[in-house]
């Protein structure tokens, strides 16, 4: 009865349910991030998503001011080394030094990596002054809107990344007048062509008619035809048919008599097998058969078997 009464006094662990909600509560993820939303504009709905958490570093020269450090990840491509300073000094305490690094990832998809893809993750190490502004900095990040801090969106880069966006296509209105004029150009092309191809077909010093492809109309009227260069025949549709029946039952018969000598009837063990069940099965077809004819024989009186001597 003892040890049920001190079993009953031990409190039950916690579900896993309540645990990650106690988490989820506290603002805490994964591994010991906690979720800062920092607001574009105070009182602003629209935040920018860091996850944040104490440094810790194997590093002798990073694990003296590791007390002071806070890691942020999942840093936008706008984000820089003096905005960060900014936003963390004015809200959490004043800030030593911000060392901004991004590092490229492999992408996850076969079809991504084909095509190029290329995914950058990057993170970084604020440096407070004081510990305590590291404390204010993770207690901060709860996964509400932090009303301290303020970290806008940079506009010159807002720029520069829609100026390349654009530039990576040409505009369609001169796309479409170059396509204009490529298109009114075809029929003058192609009339300078022929132009040449008729200046190129007269008499030359000998007094050679010089004959090019198509129809070539001389001084005194008359009209050249070119002949076609005769085609070299390959392949097994420019032989006519008789001949090619003959080279291909000829080649058939090659193909059987180096197939005889190549192959081995009893080389494999699966041949063995299957020879032995065919010397069985025409056993019993033989067997059976002159059963039958025995049979046949006694019911018309042709054969009579003779009995054994008892």
């Amino acid at each position: 009865h003892a040890s049920r009464e001190a079993q009953a006094r031990v409190p039950a662990a916690p579900p896993r349910r309540l645990l990650a909600t106690a988490a989820m509560a506290s603002g805490e993820l994964v591994k010991g991030f906690r979720h800062l939303r920092v607001p574009v504009a105070p009182g602003s709905f629209i935040t920018r998503s860091f996850l944040v958490k104490r440094h810790a570093s194997r590093d002798a020269a990073e694990k003296e001011v590791a007390d002071r450090t806070l890691f942020v990840t999942h840093l936008d491509n706008f984000t820089t080394e003096a905005q960060l300073s900014r936003c963390f000094s004015s809200a959490y305490g004043q800030v030593d030094k911000v060392e901004l690094k991004s590092v490229e990832k492999r992408a996850p998809k076969a079809e991504q990596r084909a095509d190029g893809v290329r995914l950058h993750v990057n993170f970084a190490r604020v440096v407070f002054k004081d510990w305590s502004s590291l404390e204010n900095a993770i207690q901060a990040a709860d996964g509400r809107i932090a009303t301290a801090a303020v970290l806008p969106l940079p506009t010159s880069a807002l720029k520069s990344q829609l100026k390349a966006a654009k530039s990576l296509y040409r505009d369609a209105g001169e796309l479409r007048e170059e396509i204009d004029d490529w298109m009114a150009s075809y029929d003058a092309r192609e009339d300078d062509k022929r132009r040449l191809a008729r200046e190129s077909a007269l008499v030359d010093e000998d007094g050679f008619q010089k004959v090019v492809s198509g129809i070539t109309r001389s001084a005194e009227g008359f009209s050249i035809r070119s002949a076609k260069r005769p085609s070299l025949k390959a392949g097994a549709f420019s032989e006519p048919i008789a001949a090619a029946q003959g080279v291909a039952s000829g080649t058939a018969d090659k193909r059987k008599r180096k197939k005889k000598e190549i192959e081995r009837p009893d080389f494999y063990k699966f041949q063995q097998r299957e020879k032995r069940r065919d010397e069985i099965m025409d056993h019993r077809r033989r067997k059976a058969e002159d059963e039958e004819k025995v049979l046949r024989m006694r019911k018309t009186k042709r054969f009579k078997a003779e009995k054994s001597a008892s």
